[in-house]
């Protein structure tokens, strides 16, 4: 048992603390507050204080997106005098070291960035579209899993639906999710507020 333990320690120090994270630290320096301290209202900035960086490893997103290195990185940020400091979605492009900043869920909504980034890829089967999907939801709700939740994923031939849940003061459907699908391709994501039926397509 003891032998066990330690093993499960070892294992867990690798995974946490076993991570080359000089790369997306160099990249983040180019976000950091200028000597003076002064930002621009609505943009996140790197403090190396309290980043609070990891590398996400994904099955299938890794394939999806194989110049793109994933992380979640804490950033900090105003707008006007709201903090809005938040861990962010960070995607790395692995030959320019170029970031792509990743709004959290709470703040913009599903970000068609990623979801454009995806659509059009060809999985090999239903499985691995399946598992991207799954993927996917794990990193859009960096950042917002303290009030944002995807539930409810029901795959069919040709489309995928899901109820995104939002617990502020109370749990209830914040947006209908459905993704369009061709064979093993997604074409389209539409988010609809069930209140005001207000429709969002990205493709």
């Amino acid at each position: 048992m003891k032998f066990l333990i330690t093993l499960s320690l070892i294992l867990f120090s690798l995974l946490t603390f076993g991570q080359d994270l000089t790369e997306i630290k160099s990249s983040l320096e180019k976000l950091k507050i200028d000597e003076n301290g002064s930002y621009e209202s609505g943009k996140y900035y790197y403090n190396p204080d309290n980043a609070d960086i990891t590398e996400i490893k994904k099955e299938t997103l890794n394939k999806v997106l194989p110049n793109y290195d994933i992380y979640s990185v804490f950033l900090e940020g105003y707008l006007g005098w709201h903090n809005i400091s938040t861990q962010c979605l960070v995607l790395r492009n692995s030959e320019n070291g170029e970031l792509k900043i990743i709004d959290p869920i709470w703040s913009k909504g599903i970000s068609s960035e990623v979801v454009k980034m995806i659509i059009g890829y060809e999985f090999e089967n239903k499985k691995e579209l399946q598992l991207c999907v799954f993927e996917l939801q794990d990193i859009l709700l960096i950042g917002s899993e303290h009030n944002k939740d995807f539930k409810n994923t029901v795959f069919s031939e040709n489309k995928i639906t899901i109820d995104l849940y939002d617990s502020y003061k109370e749990e209830r459907v914040w947006r209908k999710i459905e993704i369009g699908i061709n064979k093993n391709t997604i074409e389209f994501l539409t988010s609809t507020n069930p209140i005001t039926k207000e429709k969002r397509t990205i493709k």
